[in-house]
């Protein structure tokens, strides 16, 4: 079985960033991902980049879903690599945040 990852930009509350980060990286948890990658990119702007992965793909859309149910973290892009079927509903794979731009 291959490995699928996710690479994800993220807006963090700037009023309590490390909160935010925080619930990102236990969902994360809770979800069963691996994390490859965290970077602030600009605390001024609380702007992160994170790389997870997942022997199972369907986890990784599972995490984009709860992160756009979140209200101290806006996705700003996700991107996948995996090599298995994405899911019957194609928007799906879209977070809230993407899909209503």
């Amino acid at each position: 079985m291959t490995e699928a990852s996710l690479q994800l930009s993220l807006r963090l509350d700037p009023a309590d960033t490390f909160g935010a980060m925080e619930w990102v990286l236990a969902n994360a948890r809770r979800t069963g991902l691996a994390l490859r990658e965290c970077h602030v990119v600009s605390a001024v702007q609380s702007l992160a980049r994170l790389t997870v992965t997942s022997n199972e793909a369907d986890l990784l859309h599972l995490f984009v879903r709860r992160l756009g149910n979140g209200i101290d973290v806006e996705v700003l892009d996700a991107e996948f690599s995996d090599d298995e079927p994405a899911p019957a509903n194609p928007a799906a794979r879209e977070p809230a945040a993407m899909a209503n731009a």
